[in-house]
């Protein structure tokens, strides 16, 4: 443990005293209960959730979105060694906590064939698109090329939606929102997590001519956690750093890079990214506001992404205990608020606030993600 173990243990015993537990929060379920839910992304796509309530009365102001990581060789998905544990051991201590599959990995393989296709990024980033002349209505991780990859961001912002309608169905409350991401998958999280600081809700009603913007919808992010974050995907070089730097410097978003302590390489990167948040040649800032952002070497493994989770590593345990804890502690409860995503109209605005295009409009269920804005 380096940078964050300071901030984190004199923490620790007025954490186990008081946790946060809020009445906004009303799923209920069974201790293990979990459900499959499909949902829907702005393209077409059909995905595969998994949905945990938060067990019995223990139900947490907070919300964990768990995303794997993606591999165009070996595949990939929630499913892979250590998620479940997760996402049960946090169930069990109060949180509501939602896992998916992205497009063309696990269970989420099946497309609408008309709105799909008629998307030039998915029309130039297939090897195959047809079958028996028919466009295909199924869809492989396989046949996708590598610069595809960055486009799954908009798996994450199809997840956050229905996240969202969750929310004003009071199931849970996305004004306190968790991130936890590996590999490749934390990389699209903290490209997600940019896009989120860049989003602003128009506050006047439908049909003004002139958008009164409101706060960026990066305020209901209350923390990441990064496991053995990429600086790559599809292996193209993209901007990690920045992302981080705009979720964590400027949107005072803390963040957590995990890496195996004999990964040099992962090692390294964590603690260039935490270096360029902090802006210290040690990374360790004197900015209260950053006090939970850091890094956290696992002891004596060079395991990486989501590998870090099996047991016997402790990670799962570490991230409940000695991280979401005080982060949630230092946050406080949040206000449920109702979202009504498909109802409002959303901008991207600059770091002043001026809309500089729209994100989404009115009726429009689920929101894209204007991903060579962010690649810039």
């Amino acid at each position: 443990m380096r940078s964050l173990s300071r901030n984190i243990i004199p923490l620790l015993a007025a954490v186990f005293v008081g946790l946060i537990v809020a009445g906004t929060c009303q799923a209920q379920g069974n201790k293990g209960d979990s459900k499959s839910v499909p949902f829907k992304t702005f393209d077409g796509v059909e995905l595969s959730g998994t949905l945990y309530p938060a067990a019995g009365s223990k139900a947490r102001d907070a919300v964990v979105l768990l995303i794997p990581d993606v591999n165009l060789k070996k595949g990939g998905g929630i499913q892979e060694n250590g998620w479940t544990d997760l996402a049960k051991t946090l169930q069990r201590n109060g949180y509501v906590v939602f896992s998916f599959d992205f497009r063309g990995f696990g269970e989420s393989k099946t497309v609408d064939p008309v709105e799909f296709w008629k998307h030039s990024f998915n029309l130039n980033n297939f090897k195959r698109k047809t079958a028996n002349g028919k466009p295909l209505e199924k869809i492989d991780y396989k046949d996708f090329h590598a610069s595809y990859i960055p486009y799954l961001v908009n798996d994450i912002a199809a997840a956050k939606a229905f996240l969202d309608r969750e929310n004003d169905r009071k199931a849970c409350n996305t004004s306190n929102l968790i991130v936890i991401g590996a590999g490749q998958g934390a990389t699209l999280g903290a490209m997600w997590v940019a896009n989120e600081c860049k989003r602003r809700k128009d506050k006047n009603p439908v049909g003004s001519l002139v958008p009164m913007l409101g706060d960026s919808e990066a305020k209901s992010i209350a923390g990441a956690v990064w496991l053995t974050i990429s600086p790559t995907l599809g292996g193209r070089s993209v901007p990690v750093g920045k992302w981080v730097v705009e979720a964590g410097k400027i949107n005072k978003i803390p963040m957590a890079f995990i890496s195996g302590k004999n990964d040099t390489r992962g090692s390294s990167l964590s603690s260039n990214l935490v270096r360029g948040i902090k802006g210290t040649v040690k990374g360790k800032g004197k900015d209260k506001d950053l006090e939970f952002t850091g890094t956290y070497e696992v002891p004596d493994v060079k395991l990486t992404g989501h590998n870090l989770l099996v047991r016997t590593t402790g990670v799962d345990n570490w991230i409940l205990k000695n991280y979401l804890s005080p982060v949630m502690e230092k946050r406080g409860a949040k206000e449920w608020v109702e979202r009504k995503v498909s109802a409002n109209r959303f901008y991207y605005a600059s770091p002043t606030g001026v809309p500089i295009r729209v994100n989404k409009l009115h009726g429009v269920d689920v929101p894209s993600v204007e991903v060579n804005l962010l690649l810039r």
